[in-house]
């Protein structure tokens, strides 16, 4: 077997884009067309090929931003070990005929080896693509630390693929907060993938939104990896070890009840995401009951926040309310603003029995917040009715103003409320266009 292809499948296998089965490895002669643009780079060894001058440079300058955000995780020295060559073929390349998609082949170069990538200049996932290599040369250099030749029997797959991914994803900001509102999905709808799934992914999905998937809960297990301590240290033995036979060494990898103490955390560390009125409402509804138990070995217990107030102070049940506070805390941070006044309300009425609520201010704390609630609700209820009837009603004609209309409706729907007799003419008109439809 061509050496070059035996790599090339080992390369896939680790999660790198290939070539298609159907396509020969590219010459080395071919890397000659076209000329590289002029750009400045500070690393001889990463080399980027285009008639783009722009793509050049800014394919250059991800080499040096990678490098230097990793390089105190990865306790990396000043100089590429291994070689990253990066094609992006412009329209009028030679090879444009034969590429047009990412494509990532590995080449043993007297020895060693180096990664060619290629991929068009229209490419949207382009950043993603190009730092994706980058991260996997470098991770080479802790792997193969040891290694000195290279052949077409070198274990490239050793390097996991969430690694890749998630020391990837470490390295980027996530403004839109993708990561965390994943998580918090898959922990509701108990969906998130188990510790085993994630170290076992051997390819990264091409589906967008699974491929998403697997980036933000790899970044999750690495960010829980190498946070500076005790963990980084460990992660960094992690590493050197894999550079001996026997590999993988005294890494405190975390058990499958610290990976969903990890997930379940994550889900709240954001603080940008802001929740929809029912996102909200559904929050705050499984956040009022207080679960707590009076020792290790004692029946676990269960209790409405209100009435926390009847039950004795004990140490546990304290802790339990503080918890509590924190936890709605976190939800007024992203509530809707809607429902700011009911969380500070319930959060009064905790801190009062926190404080030793010998005046017994806490029940009517507690009264007061239920009242908003349902105040709360009451009024969304009154919206949906509203914006019901005006999809109905849309044609306003040319003799009422719309605000006048407004004004209409809203009266209509007081009327209707307290006057439990009196028929209700927008369900009614509701229940009519049903049946007609």
């Amino acid at each position: 077997m061509n050496p070059h292809r035996k790599l090339l499948v080992a390369l896939a296998v680790s999660g790198l884009a290939s070539l298609r089965a159907e396509e020969p490895a590219i010459a080395p002669d071919a890397l000659a067309a076209p000329v590289p643009t002029s750009s400045s780079n500070v690393y001889s060894e990463v080399i980027c090929t285009t008639n783009d001058p722009a793509a050049c440079a800014d394919a250059l300058q991800l080499a040096a931003d990678t490098r230097d955000a990793l390089a105190e995780v990865l306790r990396l020295g000043p100089h590429w070990r291994f070689p990253v060559h990066i094609h992006v073929i412009t329209p009028d390349d030679p090879l444009a005929g034969k590429i047009d998609r990412e494509a990532a082949q590995v080449l043993l170069v007297d020895g060693s080896m180096t990664i060619d990538a290629y991929l068009p200049l229209d490419d949207p996932a382009a950043r993603e693509f190009i730092q994706r290599q980058y991260v996997t040369a470098l991770l080479w250099e802790k792997f193969f630390a040891n290694t000195t030749k290279f052949d077409q029997n070198t274990p490239i797959d050793t390097v996991p693929l969430w690694l890749i991914e998630g020391l990837r994803e470490w390295v980027n900001e996530d403004p839109t907060h993708n990561r965390e509102e994943i998580v918090r999905r898959a922990l509701k709808n108990r969906t998130a993938p188990s510790l085993a799934e994630v170290t076992g992914w051997k390819t990264l999905s091409g589906d967008r939104l699974l491929g998403l998937w697997q980036r933000a809960f790899s970044f999750y297990l690495v960010d829980s990896l190498v946070r500076k301590g005790s963990h980084r240290e460990d992660f960094q033995q992690w590493l050197q070890s894999f550079a001996t036979p026997g590999g993988s060494g005294p890494l405190h990898f975390p058990t499958e009840a610290n990976w969903q103490h990890e997930l379940a955390a994550a889900a709240v560390r954001g603080r940008s995401i802001v929740y929809t009125w029912q996102e909200t409402c559904d929050e705050l509804a499984e956040d009022e009951t207080i679960t707590y138990a009076e020792s290790k070995d004692a029946k676990v217990q269960t209790c409405s926040m209100d009435e926390v107030a009847t039950k004795a102070p004990t140490a546990e049940l304290l802790q339990a309310v503080k918890e509590r506070m924190d936890v709605l805390t976190a939800l007024e941070l992203r509530a809707h603003p809607g429902w700011h006044a009911t969380l500070e309300a319930y959060r009064n009425a905790l801190g009062a029995l926190l404080q030793d609520d010998a005046e017994g201010m806490a029940p009517r704390l507690f009264a007061e917040a239920h009242a908003l609630q349902q105040a709360e609700l009451t009024n969304h209820q009154k919206l949906v009715d509203y914006l019901n009837w005006f999809e109905v009603t849309r044609d306003l004609g040319n003799t009422r103003s719309r605000f006048e209309g407004y004004f209409l409706t809203s009266k209509q729907l007081e009327s209707a409320v307290a006057d439990p007799t009196h028929p209700n003419p927008i369900r009614a008109r509701l229940l009519q266009v049903e049946s007609q439809l």
